[in-house]
């Protein structure tokens, strides 16, 4: 038959809402993410520590078994430090799972061009990376955020509610910590993925923008006697901010403030925002 003598209808069943459109970019990039298994076996044994640390808080108030090893319940103290060291591990494993999935994200498509046939879908770019930077935060928070609130309501029901209370800064400052990593991580995981296209060098960048952040601002510090390369190391800005908002004090903080930490960061974010702007785009523009 010929096309003329064909009748096409638009289409008329249901449609996504546009607030969640997003995340049908999230769905089916999440689904290549765990096509290597591999990845999905590291992926879980980065729950071990949770595991680890509930069995320990649980342990600590069993009186039963801490009789058999004399031991009196509370030897395990819960506090700022402890839920700080908690999730600086938790979040180095989440830099390293971020430099596996980021690099599949978005690198690809700009390969192949394939960013035209997104957008030219009812998609603006903000949706794209959006759907795109959902992978990397719903996963690294699950092994970051969700722990640490899991951890603080294990302990809330065996300590009881003065506890609670006492100690609900605790849970606060995890979450905003959380937050700002992911926030962190979900940038820098997208901006180089569209600034190298080759995944591996991209995985690699990921990883080096911490090491060479912190060891070019260590340099400048040794070099010119001064401490303004802390404000390019990424891992000096975050551990300020976590120990201010936990209401501890950093060891390396020196002349550094929780304020100026945030302007750098900022800072920061905003160049990688830049740089994802620069380099999505369907059309190249003079």
């Amino acid at each position: 038959m010929a096309v003329y003598k064909r009748t096409y209808k638009p289409y008329t069943g249901p449609t996504t809402h546009p607030l969640t459109r997003f995340l049908v970019l999230q769905r089916y990039a999440s689904k290549a993410v765990f096509k290597s298994r591999l990845l999905g076996i590291g992926y879980m044994a980065c729950f071990i520590p949770t595991l680890l640390m509930i069995c320990a808080i649980y342990l600590d108030q069993n009186a039963s078994v801490l009789a058999l090893v004399h031991e009196q319940p509370g030897f395990l103290k819960i506090d700022a430090s402890l839920y700080l060291a908690f999730l600086t591990f938790q979040c180095v494993l989440a830099g390293i799972l971020t430099a596996f999935v980021a690099p599949s994200l978005i690198s690809p498509d700009l390969t192949n061009g394939a960013l035209s046939l997104y957008l030219s879908r009812p998609f603006t770019r903000a949706e794209y990376l959006l759907g795109k930077g959902a992978v990397i935060a719903s996963l690294a928070g699950a092994i970051t955020l969700l722990p640490a609130l899991l951890i603080f309501f294990v302990q809330s029901s065996l300590m009881g509610w003065n506890w609670t209370m006492r100690n609900l800064y605790l849970a606060n400052a995890s979450i905003f910590t959380c937050l700002i990593v992911l926030a962190v991580l979900t940038l820098i995981g997208l901006a180089m993925s569209a600034l190298v296209r080759w995944k591996i060098v991209a995985g690699g960048l990921i990883l080096a923008v911490f090491a060479i952040g912190k060891g070019f601002g260590a340099m400048i510090d040794g070099i010119m006697r001064t401490t303004i390369g802390d404000y390019i190391d990424i891992q000096h800005l975050l551990a300020t901010i976590a120990t201010n908002l936990f209401g501890l004090e950093y060891q390396d903080q020196q002349d550094m403030s929780a304020f100026a930490a945030w302007i750098a960061l900022l800072a920061i974010c905003g160049a990688l925002v830049w740089i994802l702007n620069r380099k999505l785009r369907v059309c190249e523009v003079a």
